[in-house]
């Protein structure tokens, strides 16, 4: 291919290399239709497909949040209900979703499968160009918003899945103040509007708003298409062409967005957010502070800012954060730069403040950065912080994510403003310049002009209010009163026939003929083997290690575990506040802020943990391991053993007004993280009730945060204490004798890894009382609970479940099937579709615990009677030999998700620990693919027996949860 050729409909702009995404770049505008095309050729067979378009919300209805979800109901090829939840149970993908932004709409799908990939890009671009939207007005209603009322004494109500997804998102106090500082920071353009919709506003959007935005916007001349992957480019063109952008012409689409125009001045913003009537307000203001500092493609300046907020904020050594912390202005300092957006922007907030300390936080600010100007920034802060993002882009690893996918995702933030997106990929140039302009007064002339001087600025304080959830709840309540009593008889009765129109279209099945529409790959498209997960047992100095090859690129991957069952009981909860505190400490040797410098300037980072590594097939097991993980290049191994070696050994437990700090931080976190991850709080407390490890685990999760209070409220009195109980943690734990070393490198650099680790090893072999601890027994006695967890939030997160093996069943394959089928059929259709909330889903975890679990739902005590209706269902369960074919491939689309070098060695290692064995995997991926109808219900006593223990948990709003107390044993207020 030549620039400027045209190839199936598309000319080619360009063609560069791209060296940092082992890439060559192919820029293509499709000549008819207009849309923009980008494709990275490599070697990656975990292809991605996305389609973009720009969607900028004029005001608060979420159209285009609820257009994201609408399209994927239904379309002109694939006239069914939900084409998406059919790709869901069918597919081998490895990634299948899609995002709203604040200006954008995304629709990424990948796999490895050439097949699956192809029939994923063309359900998705069916979708958008052509979605069953403008033929069913009950799609808006399901997805979006609708009246509901089944009889006329009943009281009006709202529903919908964006409606209540929504409802969920805003009572994170968190969410509301990004909300808050958006509108005030861009009050002229559109990021001063809610693009995921406020529940306030959402019923105002009406069906022809709906319509009429995605007619404007879902145009290929609005469109942002991006492949990525090993394949064959002019076929995908072709298909893309033929099927899709050749039935379109170049139209005018008016999706720019304006600059907001700089302040003259600072503005200062006060507003509130709820929290439960029984929640303290102590201690729980925001304090935020926001700052516009470039535009889209402004490169080296945004490299600059992230640069500056990594050694200004994001570390403990970092001085702006230090200053704000020492200042005593809350108990905690985040920071955020959000480059999303046309404009990017800094925050930094201050969590866990009074309100009227808002001056002096601005005073702070000002002070330490003028300071900052003037004696200028530490270079090895700086120099740290720049090591630390280098490390990031070379090693590329972004977890269970396709690489192509973040690709896509950062390349946007300059191509959806008509800058060049192969610019965000690059960063050896930008490294190079970053590191040149260290011997310059560049940065502080960055600080003076773009934080001190730059008045385009929005300081915001939020408050916690008690009684504002009653007022909003009664004011909805109003409204929606009022509306009712406005109603005519025959208005009422045509919301009534709507709400009954909207239940029968979701109870009725698409039939065989529309469901035959999804493509779907064969049992034998599927390796009926496992993959392999390489591990070696080798020995350096008497220590096992877990060997993992694995090409790496130079970086070694280690894990050190060290058995931890010789932590008394009373102790483990400290055992859990000791890993969030090593390494933020002074040690003998260092402050912490000299070890926060050195971590950055030789590691990727060095975190610890406490995690239980249960066994395979075995109820109740307890194997609790203190984890030490770890990353650097190969070069750099000397460093990073002599690092770990002094935290292990050295540190200390003296500096009391730092543990404090720290201590304030980790409560804050653990508030906000309440209403941000509050589904992880209920499995983890439900885990509790059905399994010792659960028991043990839930330590370190809600049962921690009375210790956590009160260690912060009476900190001096208890000081001693803690500190003392801290170093009796660390003097039990780090012994060779229950020392496990797994490491992730290639076979060339394992001799030179096995000589670096002797110092630490020798230096390990020193802690002589560790070497004396002996295993202890732990007492924990899981039972039936039933607890209702009373927040602020505005919907529930209803869980509950058992373990199969204390109750006697076996864990087979056909419970990942079981999964699939639950998640996409059965809760699918009772919990979201026809309750309104955001999703439903099932965990059944190779120790024997299940558990089903619902978030951002309005309901409760229906959300119990669907899971107690899961037997019943299973009993009656049908399905075709296809739809069973669908449901097995989609199951084993969760177990074959590509691994990076680094997830790889760290799944073997769980494995070898966990007892999990490639015949054990054989045997549960053959019962998986053999599963049958008869082989599903014949699950239904198991789950009819976990149902009748009656463990649940609901973490939820206090009104609802107290309307339903007969369903509980106990209601606890989380943060009293």
């Amino acid at each position: 291919m030549q620039v400027n050729d045209i190839i199936h409909g598309f000319r080619l702009l360009r063609q560069e290399q791209v060296k940092e995404a082992a890439s060559e770049a192919f820029e293509f505008q499709h000549v008819k239709s207009g849309a923009r095309l980008l494709y990275l050729k490599n070697t990656d067979d975990n292809k991605v497909f996305s389609i973009s378009f720009r969607t900028p919300p004029t005001d608060d209805t979420g159209v285009p949040h609820i257009i994201e979800h609408s399209t994927l109901c239904g379309s002109r090829k694939f006239p069914l209900k939900e084409p998406f939840v059919e790709l869901v149970k069918g597919s081998l993908n490895t990634f299948l979703n899609a995002m709203t932004y604040p200006d954008k709409t995304m629709y990424p799908v990948a796999s490895c499968n050439d097949k699956d990939f192809h029939n994923l890009m063309d359900v998705y671009l069916d979708a958008v160009f052509y979605p069953s939207i403008y033929d069913n007005e009950e799609i808006l209603m399901q997805e979006g918003w609708h009246y509901e009322i089944e009889s006329p004494e009943e009281p009006l109500k709202y529903s919908g899945v964006v409606y209540n997804e929504m409802k969920g998102a805003l009572s994170s106090p968190e969410d509301l103040l990004e909300n808050q500082v958006m509108r005030e920071m861009f009050p002229d353009n559109t990021y001063s509007c809610e693009s995921g919709g406020n529940p306030k506003a959402i019923p105002n959007l009406t069906y022809q708003q709906f319509i009429d935005f995605h007619k404007k916007y879902y145009s290929p001349a609005n469109s942002y298409i991006y492949l990525y992957g090993d394949m064959d480019i002019e076929e995908q063109l072709a298909f893309i062409d033929s099927e899709y952008l050749s039935n379109f012409d170049i139209v005018e689409v008016d999706s720019a967005i304006p600059l907001q125009a700089a302040f003259n001045e600072v503005k200062q913003v006060e507003d509130s957010y709820p929290i439960g009537e029984d929640e303290p307000e102590d201690s729980r203001t925001f304090l935020s502070y926001n700052l516009v500092m470039a535009q889209a493609g402004e490169h080296e300046l945004i490299n600059a800012i992230g640069l500056l907020e990594q050694a200004l904020l994001k570390t403990p050594a970092a001085p702006l954060r230090k200053a704000l912390i020492d200042a005593g202005l809350g108990m905690d300092v985040s920071s955020h730069f959000e480059t999303n957006v046309l404009q990017p922007y800094l925050s930094i907030t201050v969590n866990g403040a009074e309100a009227d300390k808002a001056g002096k936080f601005r005073q702070v600010l000002h002070d330490t950065l003028a300071e900052l100007v003037e004696n200028g920034i530490d270079r090895t802060i700086l120099e740290a912080a720049l090591n630390l993002m280098e490390f990031q882009l070379r090693e590329a690893d972004f977890g269970s994510y396709p690489k192509g996918l973040i690709y896509n995702i950062m390349l946007m933030t300059n191509w959806l403003y008509d800058k060049d997106p192969l610019e965000k990929l690059r960063y050896e140039a930008d490294l190079q310049d970053l590191r040149s302009k260290l011997a310059t007064d560049y940065y502080e002339q960055l600080l003076k002009k773009y934080f001190l001087e730059n008045n385009f600025a929005v300081s915001v304080v939020m408050k916690p209010d008690k009684t504002l959830a009653d007022r909003q709840e009664a004011a909805l309540a109003e409204e929606l009163a009022a509306k009712k009593a406005a109603m005519s008889e025959a208005e009422i009765q045509a919301v009534i026939e709507n709400t009954a129109r909207l239940k029968l279209r979701q109870q009725t099945p698409d039939s065989p003929e529309a469901l035959a529409t999804i493509p779907l790959l064969k049992i034998e498209d599927i390796n009926p083997e496992p993959k392999h997960i390489p591990l070696e047992e080798r020995q350096i100095e008497g220590v096992k290690v877990l060997y993992t090859p694995a090409e790496t690129n130079g970086i070694v991957y280690l894990n050190l575990y060290f058995r931890a069952d010789v932590i008394p009981q009373e102790l483990v909860p400290y055992a859990y506040l000791f890993s969030d505190i090593i390494g933020l400490v002074d040690t003998e040797s260092s402050t912490y802020e000299d070890m926060t410098n050195r971590v950055n300037m030789h590691t990727g980072g060095i975190t610890f943990s406490l995690e239980n590594l249960t066994l395979e097939g075995v109820a109740d097991s307890l194997q609790p391991i203190f984890r030490v993980s770890a990353k650097a290049f190969m070069r750099k191994l000397p460093e990073l053993a002599e690092i770990i070696g002094e935290l292990l050994n050295e540190t200390k437990f003296d500096d009391k007004k730092r543990i404090l700090e720290l201590m304030q931080q980790n409560r804050s976190e653990f508030e906000l993280e309440m209403l941000q991850s509050p589904v992880q709080v209920a499995l983890a407390r439900l885990n509790s009730f059905i399994s010792k490890a659960g028991a043990y685990n839930e330590q370190g999760e809600l049962s921690s945060y009375p210790l956590l209070k009160k260690l912060t409220d009476e900190f001096d009195a208890n000081a001693d204490e803690f500190c003392g109980k801290l170093a009796q943690v660390m003097s039990l734990l780090f012994s060779t004798k229950r020392l496990t070393i797994g490491v992730t490198i290639e076979e060339s650099n394992y001799a030179a890894f096995a000589d670096g680790m002797k110092p630490l090893l020798l230096k390990l072999q020193e802690n002589t009382e560790a070497d004396r601890a002996e295993a202890v027994a732990y007492n924990f006695q899981p039972a039936p609970q039933q607890e209702g967890l009373l927040s602020s939030s505005q919907v529930q997160y209803v869980a509950k479940g058992a373990n199969l093996y204390r109750l006697g069943y076996e864990l087979t394959g056909a419970y990942r099937v079981l999964e699939m089928l639950l998640k996409y059929e059965y809760f699918w259709i009772k919990i979201r579709v026809q309750g309104g909330a955001y999703g439903a889903m099932t965990r059944f975890n190779s120790d024997g615990d299940m558990m089903f679990v619902s978030y951002r739902d309005p309901n409760l005590a229906e959300t119990v009677a669907v899971f107690d209706g899961t037997a019943e269902f299973l009993r009656n369960f049908e399905a075709s030999d296809r739809e069973m074919v669908k449901y097995i491939i989609g199951a084993i689309s969760g177990i074959d998700t590509p691994l990076t070098p680094r997830l790889l060695g760290a799944t073997a290692q769980r494995m070898y620990f966990r007892g999990i064995t490639y015949e054990s995997r054989q045997k549960r991926r053959t019962e998986l693919l053999k599963t049958t109808v008869e082989d599903i219900r014949a699950l239904a006593p198991a789950i009819a027996a976990c149902m009748a223990e009656n463990n649940l948990c609901v973490f939820g709003n206090g009104t609802v949860i107290k309307e339903n107390e007969g369903l509980f044993g106990r209601l606890t207020n989380v943060l009293e």
